[in-house]
């Protein structure tokens, strides 16, 4: 195995694309994570030049040694490996990077690794496969769901796209850092949605109907959902619903093949799982974090 790094960005995201690669293991995350004191390495491990698998690793120091993190990588680049070629993949990247602590958390577990850190149970993730015609995916709609978006549709909302600046975007951020105190969930931190806009301004999509907005996030052939907010007339006339079909539209239209959802929470928050879910998506545990 060859393990080697990656320094051009039209190369990695060429690869990135190949499968699909969720937010983490996209160029600008790794550009946004360098802004808040992170450093960004992205390696392609090959067999006899034939590209296996990549994996972008976020380093920090601390505790006096290097804490490197590979957040749902390494991505293999081919369908199905054999447990022996993961647990080459994991040797060789965990040979590359510097001494100090080392960890994974992979999409899937990984032979090679040592075992899950801590009680929090693996994350569940939903994924939307946007390359249906549209009209099979709104045949794929929960009958609950799809009524929810009749109403809508009915009403005389229009969905408004609008240009994610940083004083555009700030009213929206306080929304959600307020929501997520309010409700006790954790996600990306909302000011990293400014980090964002300021190192890959064309990659946020902001959609907005009365009180109630969505903000995503294009990366190449994926996008992620990242926060969201609905008032109380929101609620009243399904407006998430409206936009976030609006917004399927839309990154159908710009060439998204997979649209992420985010992570569920079925006990904290199961109103929230039942809405990603019933859109039509697919559940997926992801791995726990382990030591490389």
């Amino acid at each position: 195995m060859d393990t080697h790094e990656i320094t051009d960005e039209t190369h990695w995201e060429e690869l990135a694309d190949t499968v699909d690669a969720p937010l983490s293991q996209r160029w600008l995350y790794g550009e946004a994570a360098k802004r808040i004191g992170r450093d960004a390495r992205r390696f392609v491990i090959s067999d006899c030049r034939t590209p296996l698998a990549l994996a972008q690793v976020l380093l920090r120091p601390a505790f006096g040694t290097e804490i490197s993190v590979t957040f749902r990588g390494p991505l293999f680049l081919t369908p199905h490996p054999d447990k022996a070629v993961e647990r080459a993949v994991v040797q060789s990247l965990r040979a590359a990077l510097p001494f100090g602590l080392k960890l994974m958390s992979p999409d899937s577990r990984l032979p090679g690794t040592l075992g899950r850190l801590g009680l929090t149970p693996a994350p569940e993730v939903v994924e939307l496969d946007l390359r249906p015609p549209l009209s099979d995916m709104r045949l794929s709609l929960n009958g609950k769901w799809r009524n929810a978006l009749k109403k809508a549709e009915k009403s005389d909302l229009h969905v408004t796209r609008l240009a994610p600046s940083p004083s555009v975007l700030r009213p929206y951020l306080l929304l959600e850092k307020h929501q997520q105190t309010q409700r006790h969930y954790r996600g990306l931190p909302p000011e990293f949605a400014l980090t964002l806009q300021d190192v890959a301004p064309k990659s946020l999509r902001l959609f907005e109907v009365d009180d109630a907005f969505m903000l995503f996030i294009l990366h190449g052939t994926s996008a992620t959902y990242q926060i969201g907010h609905t008032g109380p007339r929101g609620r009243a006339v399904n407006a998430h619903n409206l936009i976030l079909w609006e917004a399927i539209k839309r990154l159908k239209l710009e060439g998204v093949r997979r649209l992420d959802l985010g992570t569920i929470d079925t006990r904290r928050a199961p109103d929230l799982a039942r809405f990603k879910l019933r859109t039509g998506a697919t559940a997926r545990v992801l791995s726990p974090a382990a030591l490389m």
